[in-house]
């Protein structure tokens, strides 16, 4: 009998190594990328449906303190701390107007405009079948990770933000595709327009959208471009100027140079997303709140904080991978020029992303150096992440681009799949606990306790009471509660009491509430559906709880207990009146 020998074996007999390689990087190794990018997207676009707040949150408060005190359109287009949200504001206000301040069409919007620049993003990689098809899927990997990344939560589960981010993002994107080119032909010159017209969009959308000129430029700088391009992208930039100095008014941010100590803020800004990957093997706290079983990884982070200090402060080493980062884009972008054949055309959105990162850092720490010197670890704040995730997903693009250098990137890219999980939880936790002060602010303001004063800076007392102040009356977001229209009013007559097993109170560090305490409570269930319980005192509704657990609600009273103390009471959803 002949036998019929396999194309992959040997005379030997045994499978050729070749084989193994050849399966795993043209058949796994595509899937697995694809895979990865299929799930961290759907992991961010459930943390954004379920987790993002349905209360104001942090600046969003003063948003809408200025939308409900001015008029339109100088409401809409004024600068808050020189960041004009042209978008941003008109939904806000769209959702104060006529959704009751409700939070979800802003959730929702962001959510799509995150999923829109994901896509147009993501087009080239389509149309170019020139590259590897485990190249396509690494970079659509990297490029699912840049924005769906829970390192990003800040943006992503934060409507206030991810308006202004995703907006900025899809104006960047539509640029990108714009002036893309391919065959060492030049952008036409309505093209660059277009992308000039994108770009004015985005900065006047939020601050950071100002570096999209800078991502522009870059691709004009490795495409060769002729005189005139630059010169329209150029006189863009300048007529944005122009209107960010009308629009600054008193708004605006004071700029002082530094030029050593901004260019040290700017590589820590960049090697911020290095940090949240391997949070745990840099800080103690965060090792602290893993399982018993990784207890070593706490031996690790100790040894870290002891050579270079805390890493919410620390210097370095931070600052040297921001400067390997821009050693690696510096060099790849002359060669890319010099060379344009040693790289693959969908390197072009590599470059934009990676330039636009950098210019972004640069910004920050020139518009930011005086709130870095009062609030120092705010260089790593999760509100700065993603603009630099994205630089590191550009550099990552571009490196997975160059022509015969791939393995290293796609090993890399591989690791950084893995890693990034740990920020997945970290990251949900973290924003589960934003989640629920948001929760408690709205429900202190209702209640008429203000927020605790937030050594970050972030959470303004007075401005949270001006807003509360303006909502109030027209029923808007949380109070719009039908709990809210009962605070000083005599106890319904269909309350239900709730039995008390412990009250612990606590006083408000705001400089304003004085009467008022801050509650914890531990209490029998209510027997029936309440999203928020009553606070009564002498048959008065004096404050609410909200539910923790079961057992655990918290909540906070506009008065101190008196000598009867307060009773709990709650009033059944199918017992409320229309």
């Amino acid at each position: 009998m002949t036998s019929i020998r396999n194309p992959e074996q040997s005379d030997t007999g045994l499978i050729e190594p070749g084989f193994i390689r050849r399966n795993f990087v043209g058949r796994w190794a595509p899937r697995y990328f694809l895979f990865a990018a299929i799930g961290y997207v759907i992991l961010g676009v459930i943390a954004m449906l379920v987790l993002s707040p349905r209360v104001p949150y942090a600046d969003a408060w003063q948003h809408y303190a200025r939308l409900l005190s001015q008029p339109f359109p100088a409401s809409v287009i004024a600068a808050e701390n020189g960041h004009p949200e042209l978008f941003a504001n008109l939904l806000r206000l769209v959702s104060l107007r006529w959704l009751g301040g409700d939070e979800l069409l802003q959730i929702v919007i962001g959510l799509l405009l995150a999923l829109g620049c994901l896509t147009v993003l993501l087009l080239p990689l389509k149309r170019r079948c020139a590259v590897a098809p485990v190249t396509r899927a690494a970079i659509a990997f990297v490029l699912a990770l840049g924005i769906f990344w829970l390192g990003n939560a800040r943006a992503l589960l934060h409507d206030n933000e991810s308006l202004h981010v995703y907006s900025v993002l899809l104006c960047l994107a539509g640029a990108i595709a714009l002036v893309q080119v391919e065959r060492d032909q030049p952008p036409t010159l309505r093209r660059v327009l277009g992308a000039s017209v994108l770009c004015v969009l985005a900065a006047l959308n939020f601050g950071s959208g100002s570096a999209a000129f800078f991502a522009v430029f870059a691709l004009l700088f490795v495409q060769r471009a002729r005189l005139s391009s630059w010169v329209v992208v150029g006189t863009s930039l300048l007529f944005t100027l122009l209107i960010y100095a009308l629009l600054k008014g008193s708004s605006g941010v004071p700029l002082s140079l530094h030029p050593l100590d901004q260019s040290m803020l700017a590589l820590r800004t960049l090697a911020s997303p290095l940090i949240y990957l391997f949070w745990p093997l840099v800080d103690p706290i965060a090792a602290a709140a893993l399982p018993h079983s990784l207890a070593s990884i706490g031996g690790i982070a100790h040894v870290w904080t002891s050579i270079f200090g805390d890493v919410r402060r620390s210097v370095f080493p931070q600052a040297i991978f921001g400067a390997v980062f821009v050693f690696v884009l510096i060099w790849t972008t002359w060669r890319a020029r010099r060379y344009p054949a040693s790289f693959h055309a969908v390197g072009q959105v590599g470059f934009a992303l990676a330039w636009f990162g950098l210019a972004v850092a640069g910004l920050i720490a020139l518009t930011r150096f005086g709130y870095f010197i009062e609030f120092p670890e705010q260089v790593y704040a999760p509100r700065y992440l993603p603009w630099s995730t994205l630089a590191w997903a550009g550099l990552l693009i571009i490196l997975l681009s160059r022509r015969g250098a791939g393995k290293i990137a796609l090993v890399s890219v591989g690791m950084i799949s893995l890693f990034a999980l740990a920020a997945e939880v970290g990251m949900t936790i973290t924003m589960i606990h934003a989640r629920e002060v948001a929760d408690d602010t709205a429900l202190a303001a209702v209640v008429g306790i203000w927020p605790d004063r937030d050594r970050s800076g972030e959470t303004d007392t007075q401005v949270t009471q001006q807003a509360a102040e303006l909502m109030r009356p027209l029923h808007l977001g949380p109070f719009a509660w039908r709990e809210a229209s009962l605070i000083g009013q005599p106890e319904p007559n269909n309350a239900r009491l709730v039995a008390v097993m412990a009250l612990e109170f606590s006083e408000p560090h705001n400089g304003i509430n004085r009467d008022g305490v801050r509650i914890e409570a531990t209490l029998t269930p209510p027997g029936c559906r309440a999203n928020r319980l009553l606070v009564v005192d002498q048959e008065r509704v004096v404050g609410l709880l909200r539910p923790l657990t079961t057992n655990h609600w918290r909540g906070a009273a506009n008065v101190r207990p008196g000598d009867a103390g307060f009773t709990i009471v709650a009033v059944c959803a199918e017992s409320a009146s229309p």
